[in-house]
């Protein structure tokens, strides 16, 4: 990746001492002597080394593992134009009731130091969604634990899963679903930190997050680590790339008339 770039190894060590510290795009921007744009440029360069270094999910016997899905308000901070609908005025709920439309759902799979988070449909994801939500994570041979949802069923089985237990709200105890839980409100509390995180930038912050995971299991610090990925890592997106980047699901917008928009917004 530093063979690539135009920047100083030095420039590339300090900003990944800011993000390691989890600092704002502008604070290793006036440190490092580049803009906010160039520097919000630099971070996604280095979420995808992040990606690159992420560790595959344990499978096999004995291994147990649990997969849910968390369901975000679709956000399209950064757009500056052909928003499909009018903003949120400041005072009012952004939120709506149940599982809608109007959200995204990350299908995450969690066991015991291994994750993944995949963003994966719009509203309630069918069993193709969630087929390509467990494609990141070996299942194979595990035995995996559930919601109720039946969409599952058919994907962990072509996946290999030894076994699906499939628990309710009324049924399941505290260890059923606890670690995915948990993972859950992990990952709710990461992205607050960024105080809205474009979905159309949703993925590669959920690579962070799966990063950062792995990263407080390891015996390295995470400036160590940064900085390895920086000088021995890869990148595949330009800024060209980047600033075409499509929303996604943007499907459920162009099939929305004018009157349904404006009911929504």
């Amino acid at each position: 990746m530093l063979a690539l770039s135009k920047l100083p190894a030095v420039t590339w060590a300090s900003y990944v001492e800011g993000m390691a510290a989890g600092e704002s795009l502008a604070r290793p921007a006036a440190r490092c002597g580049v803009c906010v744009k160039t520097s919000w440029f630099m971070r996604m360069r280095v979420l995808e080394a992040m990606r690159s270094q992420l560790q595959p999910m344990r499978g096999g016997d004995g291994v147990s593992a649990q997969a849910d899905e968390l369901y975000l308000n679709e956000s399209f901070s950064g757009r500056r134009s052909g928003m499909p609908r009018g903003p949120h005025a400041n005072g009012h709920g952004a939120r709506s009731r149940g599982i809608s439309s109007l959200k995204v759902a990350v299908a995450v799979v969690n066991d015991l130091g291994n994750c993944t988070a995949v963003l994966a449909a719009r509203g309630r994801p069918g069993a193709e969604q969630i087929r390509a939500g467990l494609a990141p994570a070996r299942v194979a041979g595990s035995e995996v634990s559930t919601d109720m949802h039946s969409s599952c069923d058919a994907p962990l089985a072509e996946a290999g899963a030894a076994s699906h237990n499939r628990y309710g709200a009324a049924d399941a105890g505290e260890d059923e679903l606890d670690m995915v839980n948990a993972l859950h409100e992990r990952l709710r509390g990461f992205l607050w930190r960024f105080r809205g995180v474009s979905t159309r930038r949703l993925q590669r912050y959920l690579w962070w997050f799966c990063w950062e995971e792995h990263a407080r299991r390891s015996d390295a610090s995470r400036e160590a680590m940064l900085r390895s990925h920086v000088a021995n890592g890869s990148y595949v997106s330009t800024r060209r790339d980047l600033e075409e980047e499509p929303q996604p699901f943007w499907d459920f917008w162009e099939s929305r008339d004018e009157s349904d928009v404006s009911n929504l917004a």
